[in-house]
């Protein structure tokens, strides 16, 4: 390598004195060489700093690596631009030309690489790529970036090498689009078709049959090769799994298109593709189960499950038996069963209720005559049955009858008597009094008492204290309490059950009748039941004249408290046992604050009262549900007679049995006044009635049958003036709990 060239330094020596300047006029151009290297030479003896620096210019002008370092930097800051950046860089004149020159060439490249990018995305783009002219785009880009290259050579070779196969490619990509269109539409024909074949075979044979004659045919009129078809066969499988169409997945899997069955060949894949369809499956079925669950619990629960629900039920439950147990719709049926039970129930109850006021409408005529003559208890003889409308019959029970009647009868004698008193110019007290007078009649005629009535005579007995004043409420049932005993003896004790509130009741019947003041009058009861185990008796000569008073009495005529017509000195076959409540009732009395002269016309009435005869036995009647004790014979006349049919009683004279009441039980004994009886019999007083009412209705099925054989056909109404019903006025066992 020759050595640098050098600059030889020229020392410059001012001579002489400075000289005056002279005017600067023009000179023509040096053009001596040797001249102008003078000229340098003595310009670069002036000073060594000026010659350094030529030397560095010099260098960097003819040194290649200096040269290769300024191209390096210039690409350098080149790296990430534009085309059109590249070339403004190259306009700012810092580079020498090799620099400039391995610019241009990288402006070539990268403006190629844009224009390439564009006429790409305008192919992309294209509606029909097919028919895009890449020529004419190429040439759009030529001349677009002819501007920016100007005069730069080595850009535009760089430009046009760069897209020279371009066009090749997109006459390829034209080539591989179509081609790939086509074998997708044809894939997507093929693959409907296979799908649609699938869904209209019957069975998953027939799919199976149809799904090989169809490849068949595609691999001999479109040459549809068998391992493509085999293709779409693998993708229905996948989809036919995702579906959940179990019989479809598997069907698939067993054909084989030239490399064994497609679930060899798939191999996890497949199995894969059996498991989704058969939880896809499992899952559509208990989604579908919920559903028709619903439906089903729904239909149960309000009785509605039809036959083809239960069907329906039936036949999934034996489908699915993990999904649907037999429990569960043994459920279901349990649950349309007990729904079925609670509505007959609500029915019947709903039924029963509207027969009961259907029943009292149909016989209001019947039963309001049968009440107000105190018959009714004998008239309703069992439970009443009504055919409705549903062609079910409806059962009224017997007790419901009565009190129905009774009820509603009392109500429209309250009205009667409370209009009739109104006329009368009378006080709302005294108009009020009247119909609940008429109110009460109509019960105590029937051997009842309201509960409205009873419940506030009860109310007075358990709430009045010595300690406290009477209030306005215990003042009005107290007035109810002696209406009862006054107006109903006979029932007065089924609401009083002890001697202490006999003694209330006694005491406080006295001072109503003596007009005392109410209030007066309730702390006078009070006070003489609180003090009846402390009052001495009375002392035995006043009692026994007062007993024999009372005796002598009770053998009188008919006074009004009921007829024994025993005899002037006939006191039934029981004497004693009669004299013996006799001084019981006086002792009561004189104990519950009676004087010794009051009790025995007090004794005497409540024995009247409460104490019938019977073939020569004097019977009590205290607290048993009769209003009369006399009206009760019709039920001892009955009882005597079907006794009287017992063998055991054979021979026994019809006119010395009776019955004997067990002390203040419901029970009787049968006893004779001849002493021929050699069985006793026990009963009670339901059974008593009971026996009144078949011989009741056996004396009413005889007169039916007599009148038949007659040939006198009466209606029921004319049978009841012929024949009227036997006038017994009990039935019950207790206020309102017949």
């Amino acid at each position: 390598m020759a050595d640098k060239p050098t600059l030889t330094p020229i020392w410059l020596d001012p001579k002489g004195p400075a000289t005056p300047r002279p005017m600067v006029t023009p000179e023509q151009r040096e053009t001596d060489p040797n001249k102008i290297h003078n000229f340098l030479s003595d310009l670069g003896s002036l000073q060594p700093t000026v010659l350094q620096f030529g030397q560095a210019l010099f260098d960097r002008k003819h040194d290649p690596e200096a040269q290769a370092d300024e191209q390096s930097r210039a690409e350098f800051e080149a790296m990430g631009k534009d085309s059109n950046a590249i070339g403004e860089q190259m306009k700012s004149g810092a580079y020498t030309p090799k620099t400039v020159q391995a610019l241009g060439a990288r402006q070539g490249l990268v403006a190629a690489n844009e224009a390439q990018d564009a006429i790409v995305k305008a192919y992309g783009e294209s509606a029909d790529p097919a028919s895009f002219d890449q020529n004419a785009a190429i040439g759009d880009a030529r001349e677009k970036f002819r501007e920016r290259f100007g005069n730069n050579a080595t850009a535009m070779r760089f430009f046009e090498q760069s897209l020279a196969d371009l066009p090749s490619k997109l006459q390829a990509s034209k080539t591989a689009t179509a081609t790939k269109n086509f074998v997708q539409q044809r894939d997507m024909t093929l693959a409907g078709a296979f799908d649609a074949a699938m869904t209209q075979a019957k069975d998953p044979t027939a799919m199976g049959a149809i799904v090989r004659q169809m490849v068949k045919e595609n691999t001999d009129f479109i040459h549809a090769a068998p391992a493509e078809q085999a293709a779409l066969l693998q993708g229905l499988v996948i989809k036919a799994g995702d579906n959940g169409d179990v019989d479809k997945v598997n069907v698939l899997g067993d054909i084989d298109l030239g490399s064994g069955p497609l679930k060899n060949v798939m191999g996890q894949v497949f199995q894969n593709a059996q498991q989704r369809a058969t939880n896809v499956a499992d899952g559509r079925i208990k989604e579908d189960f919920q559903t028709k669950l619903f439906g089903w619990m729904q239909s149960a629960q309000t009785g509605s499950l039809t036959e083809d629900q239960k069907k329906e039920a039936t036949a999934f439950s034996e489908a699915h038996p993990k999904i649907f147990t037999a429990a569960g719709l043994n459920s279901i049926f349990n649950t349309q069963a007990a729904a079925l039970k609670s509505q007959a129930n609500s029915l019947a109850e709903e039924q029963r209720a509207n027969a009961k006021d259907i029943f009292l409408a149909q016989g209001s005529v019947q039963l309001s005559e049968a009440v107000n003559s105190g018959a009714i208890k004998s008239a309703v003889s069992r439970d009443g049955e009504l055919q409705l409308a549903n062609g079910k019959t409806a059962t009224v029970p017997r007790k419901e009858i009565i009190m129905g009647a009774i009820k509603a009868n009392a109500e429209v004698a309250r009205q009667n008597a409370m209009a009739a008193k109104a006329g009368s110019k009378a006080t709302d007290a005294e108009i009020r009094e009247a119909g609940t007078d008429a109110y009460l009649e109509i019960y105590t005629k029937n051997d009842e008492l309201p509960d409205d009535l009873a419940d506030a005579a009860k109310g007075v007995l358990s709430s009045s204290r010595a300690d406290d004043e009477p209030t306005p409420t215990q003042i009005s049932q107290a007035h109810e309490l002696v209406r009862i005993a006054t107006k109903a003896p006979g029932l007065i004790d089924t609401i009083v059950k002890s001697d202490k509130d006999r003694a209330f009741v006694d005491s406080l019947t006295a001072s109503a009748q003596a007009k005392l003041d109410p209030k007066a009058a309730l702390k006078r009861a009070i006070a003489d039941r609180d003090n009846y185990d402390a009052t001495a008796p009375l002392d035995r000569k006043t009692e026994a004249a007062t007993v024999d008073t009372v005796m002598k009495s009770l053998t009188t005529g008919n006074d009004g408290w009921g007829p024994f017509n025993w005899g002037a000195s006939t006191y039934g076959g029981n004497e004693s046992q009669l004299k013996a409540l006799a001084m019981r009732t006086v002792r009561q009395l004189y104990r519950g604050g009676r004087s010794a002269e009051e009790v025995g016309d007090i004794a005497t009435k409540k024995l009247k009262a409460n104490v019938t005869n019977f073939n020569g036995q004097s019977i009590d009647m205290t607290g048993l549900p009769i209003s009369k004790p006399e009206t009760a014979a019709p039920m001892f006349e009955a009882a005597r007679k079907r006794i009287l049919e017992n063998p055991n009683f054979k021979g026994v004279d019809p006119k010395t049995l009776s019955f004997q009441r067990v002390g203040n039980t419901d029970r009787f004994v049968v006893v004779s006044s001849d002493g021929i009886l050699t069985h006793t019999l026990s009963t009670n007083f339901q059974q008593l009635f009971l026996m009144y009412q078949d011989e009741h209705g056996r004396e009413e099925k005889n007169k039916k049958a007599s009148a038949l054989a007659a040939g006198v056909q009466r209606t029921v109404d004319q049978d009841r003036m012929v024949n009227p019903p036997m006038p017994l006025n009990l039935g019950g066992f207790g206020p309102s709990h017949d």
